[in-house]
C-alpha cells in the first residue's frame, strides 16, 4: 500500500545517508487510500483520492514546522498488514499497526513555504523528486532553487 509520511528529523538522517528504505516505528501516523477511504468517496477516481492523501500529508508537515519552511512528504510502500485504523487524520488517516520497512518511491516538496501557500488558498504545489533524488529533494527543502 502506498503511504504519505511527512518528513521527520529521524527521516532526514536516513535520508542523507541516501537509504532507500525507512524503518517505521508502530503507532506512526501516515496518509494513505484505504478500502475504507475508497467506499466514502464513491466514483472517485484513484489518482485523484491519492492526490488527497498527498495533500492531507502536505497539510501536516507544514503544520509541523516553521511557517518560513517547505515541507516535504515521502511516498512510501508498505505491506497492507502493516496499516492500522486510526482515530483521526481525516478520511486518509492510517496508522502504522506494526512496525515495517518501507521503500521509498518519491519525494513531494512544497514550492512554496507554510505561510505563503497559506496566504495563497490554492492546494500546496509540489515538486516531484525521485527515490535517487533525496539529496536534491534535501537541498530544494532547506532553500535551495531545484535543478533543471
Amino acid at each position: 500500500m502506498r503511504i504519505y509520511l511527512p518528513l521527520t528529523a529521524p527521516d532526514r538522517a536516513s535520508l542523507e545517508l541516501a537509504s532507500t528504505r525507512l524503518e517505521l516505528p508502530a503507532g506512526r501516523a501516515a496518509w494513505a487510500v484505504t478500502a475504507s477511504a475508497e467506499r466514502d468517496f464513491p466514483g472517485e477516481d484513484l489518482e485523484d483520492l491519492e492526490y488527497e492523501a498527498l495533500q492531507d500529508a502536505v497539510h501536516v508537515a507544514y503544520g509541523a514546522g516553521s511557517s518560513t519552511q517547505r515541507a516535504m512528504v515521502i511516498a512510501l510502500d508498505v505491506p497492507d498488514a502493516a496499516i492500522g485504523d486510526a482515530d483521526d487524520g481525516g478520511a486518509f488517516g492510517v496508522l502504522l499497526g506494526t512496525s515495517a520497512s518501507a521503500r521509498i518511491a518519491s519525494f513531494h516538496v512544497t514550492e512554496l513555504d507554510a505561510a505563503t501557500a497559506e496566504a495563497d488558498d490554492t492546494d500546496p504545489a509540489l515538486l516531484w523528486f525521485d527515490v535517487a533524488e533525496a539529496r536534491e529533494a534535501l537541498a530544494y527543502l532547506d532553500g535551495a532553487e531545484a535543478a533543471d
